[in-house]
């Protein structure tokens, strides 16, 4: 029987017994009553599911293979060829379970790529949005333009400043996407837009937001200050950013809006910080909340990891980025800003709206974090190596974790740079509550998965052993809580106002000395204590993964990696860790899965690029 058949699946982690049922389901549905048929047609929506689990959007029959199978299980689908697979799906669509999209059904198949109707719906909108970026002025507001660009930007001797032709692009299209490395201005380059458009539209509604509760905090200070360095406060600009989630209004149920389509919000510029950790679907979701006549301005860096569910939409859209402007764009460009920028003659209006910033304020020729992030992101393992084995380069360190003791010294360093924001605590009494926070900020031990020795939940239990052990922490064995324990929350909680990746530290409560507090930054720059016990799911923070701290930078960043190969580790993963710190990254880590993480990269399968080239 087919459900028997089926069933052998689970023995994978990566296959659900929620998979197995939904392929059951959908096979029975499409009636394919012959055994080889049913078998093929249930893998291809097993291999869907699995897909969309790791962060694809569709199920590309070109790249489809046994990988994931037992060799047995692929031998009794008779070695199926792309045609075999395009025949059974053209099969379950007299029965109305698959389509090309012109109509719907829970599967949709087109461009021999296989979807969801969701994640498919969620597409398309998403390319039709992007595809129609045009916003058409009026001939004396390119000249004010061109004069409040002069008031913004003085003049250099660098062949291009690409942040003021970011502030142009921005400017003249109703989407702009702005992709930069650390440090190179992206903050800076938004706090002029605003500026800008302030200055053109006294009355526009501005909003900045960013996908997480930490990056919203960040955001609000960075911005804060860029905009007291241009001097221009009597704008009027709100620097208040606000996670995607409270922007929309997100529900008790989190799969649900305030703010959609039929109720779109009310703004004229919405800002994105951290674009790349933004999914398919809550891309979606914005713009089926935004008001027509509104501008969508993304920020982000192309090369950072992409979000953790299905979809690189950011990245997608960063496809073109390289690629220059249209004739007529780069004239209009050319003008406003007074330099020559290049020429494209790639066709995807999307080209048009794009800008990548290219120059480092925070890194120099000489950065060590910078040529490691560069040579990382290049994929150049030789001169990483290099790079690591370079004494002469202060701001980053490398240890080959060739033993337990090497092991330990990553344990017993994270310890000692722990114990600033401990004493702190002490040396405070519990009244200063920021400064423990921002003593706690500024160390971070990074780890790439989750589980065992070189995990979240190890390198955690570990580091805490070693608090109690050196009298940094008072631990009881049947209490969780005690003062200084660090804590990230793992789901949202819209009515405590907490949201995931955000980190607070437990102190005793201020009103209160005989009760404890977990104390939280808010994105308004507040603090804000709960009860441990009001929670939403959370853990000890000392080690966190590197997906988590996306939107989050720390003086000194310490990255640890398993030493056995993990499909999580590719150059993305390292890249985004890197440029995670500001004055010092160290990196503990066998030579082999090091080399093995640079020369691995991921791309995530989905139609977008498609659908913007062909639009």
């Amino acid at each position: 029987m087919l459900i028997e058949w089926l069933t052998q699946f689970k023995q994978n982690n990566q296959i659900s017994l929620l998979d197995i049922h939904l392929a059951l389901f959908l096979t029975n549905k499409a009636e394919l009553n012959d055994d080889i048929t049913a078998k093929r047609f249930s893998f291809l929506v097993l291999s869907l599911s699995k897909e969309v689990r790791s962060g694809h959007v569709c199920l590309d029959l070109n790249n489809l293979d046994q990988q994931f199978i037992e060799p047995q299980l692929w031998q009794d689908l008779k070695t199926p060829n792309v045609q075999a697979w395009q025949a059974i799906l053209e099969q379950a669509e007299s029965k109305h379970v698959v389509s090309d999209g012109t109509k719907l059904s829970p599967l949709i198949f087109t461009q021999n790529k296989l979807y969801f109707q969701r994640m498919w719906c969620d597409e398309v909108n998403v390319a039709q949005y992007f595809n129609h970026t045009t916003l058409v002025q009026e001939s004396n507001y390119l000249i004010d333009l061109k004069v409040i660009l002069n008031q913004l930007f003085s003049n250099n001797e660098e062949p291009i400043d690409w942040q003021k032709v970011a502030v142009a692009v921005a400017l003249t299209r109703k989407v702009a996407i702005i992709s930069g490395g650390p440090g190179t201005g992206k903050t800076t380059t938004v706090a002029k837009i605003l500026a800008a458009i302030r200055q053109t539209n006294p009355k526009a509604r501005l909003v900045t937001s960013a996908p997480t509760g930490k990056a919203a905090s960040r955001l609000t200070e960075s911005l804060s200050r860029a905009i007291e360095q241009l001097s221009l406060s009597n704008l009027n600009i709100n620097t208040e950013s606000i996670t995607l989630h409270r922007l929309l209004g997100a529900k008790a149920d989190n799969r649900s809006f305030t703010y959609d389509k039929d109720n779109p919000l009310n703004l004229d510029v919405l800002v994105i910080d951290e674009a790349s950790m933004v999914d398919l679907n809550m891309m979606a979701r914005v713009i089926d909340a935004l008001p027509s006549s509104s501008r969508l301005i993304l920020l982000g860096d192309k090369d950072q990891l992409s979000s953790v569910e299905a979809g690189a939409v950011f990245g997608d859209l960063c496809a073109f980025i390289t690629n220059g402007y249209s004739k007529s764009r780069a004239k209009e460009l050319s003008q406003l800003t007074g330099y020559s920028v290049p020429i494209s003659e790639q066709k995807a209006s999307i080209t048009d709206s794009i800008c990548l910033l290219q120059k480092s304020y925070r890194f120099d020729k000489s950065s060590g974090i910078g040529l490691l992030a560069n040579a990382v992101k290049d994929g150049k393992s030789s001169i990483v190596k290099q790079l690591l084995n370079n004494t002469s380069l202060s701001d980053i360190k490398y240890q080959e974790l060739s033993s337990q003791e090497s092991y330990q010294a990553v344990l017993h360093d994270s310890v000692n740079q722990y114990k600033h924001y401990l004493n702190a605590i002490n040396q405070h009494s519990f009244d200063d509550t920021a400064a423990i926070l921002e003593k706690f900020a500024q160390y971070r031990l990074l780890c790439a998965v989750r589980e065992g020795q070189f995990g979240v939940s190890g390198l955690n239990k570990q580091i805490e052993l070693l608090l109690v052990e050196k009298k940094l922490i008072h631990l009881k064995t049947s209490e969780a809580w005690y003062v200084g324990r660090p804590i990230m929350i793992l789901r949202n909680s819209i009515s405590l106002g907490l949201y995931n990746g955000d980190i607070g530290i437990t102190l005793r409560a201020q009103h209160d000395h005989s009760k404890l507090r977990v104390y939280f930054p808010l994105a308004d720059g507040s603090i804000k204590g709960f009860s441990p016990f009001r929670l939403p799911e959370h853990e000890t923070a000392y080690a966190m993964t590197i997906h988590k701290s996306q939107g989050s930078e720390f003086d000194h960043v310490n990255i640890i990696l398993p030493t056995n190969h993990s499909p999580l580790l590719n150059r993305s993963l390292l890249y985004t860790a890197i440029t995670r710190a500001k004055k010092t990254v160290s990196i503990s880590a066998t030579n082999q899965i090091l080399q093995q993480a640079i020369k691995s990269q991921t791309q995530r399968h989905s139609g977008l690029v498609d659908l913007l080239l062909n639009n």
